[in-house]
């Protein structure tokens, strides 16, 4: 129990054994998964699809999709970040604005332009509804 469970009542912690959404795997199974993420998706590099598998584990397979090619997922924005995947930070982690998804979201900012937060911006704003009321 943590060590100030005491004040809240006494419930055991819930999230000790839960995975995260998309790390239905063990970290052992980590090298595996980008291998498979990689023969579904083989234009993707390597690196990209290591960084698929560290921020989406599983659940990348959502924005992947039946892509066939790099240019399935749309433009790309910042090094290897696509549309597609900003859709889906849109639509399923609440990005409203290229901060939410280069630096709350992904810390692709790192190697962003004022081009690619503008890009992006600009992409937010065209998928309409909320996103693109607050994205200004």
């Amino acid at each position: 129990m943590l060590k100030i469970g005491h004040f809240f009542g006494g419930r055991p912690p819930w999230t000790a054994n839960s995975n995260l959404p998309g790390g239905e795997f063990s970290p052992e199974e980590f090298n595996a998964q980008v291998t498979e993420t990689m023969r579904r998706w083989p234009f993707l590099s390597v690196a990209h699809a290591q960084r698929l598998m560290h921020a989406y584990g599983l659940r990348a397979e959502r924005f992947l999709a039946d892509a066939k090619s790099i240019d399935d997922l749309g433009p790309c924005f910042a090094g290897d970040l696509t549309a597609a995947e900003v859709r889906y930070m849109v639509d399923n982690e609440w990005a409203q604005n290229a901060d939410d998804v280069l630096w709350r979201r992904s810390k692709i900012g790192l190697k962003a332009t004022a081009e690619d937060c503008a890009a992006i911006d600009r992409f937010i704003g065209s998928l309409g509804g909320k996103a693109a009321l607050t994205a200004r």
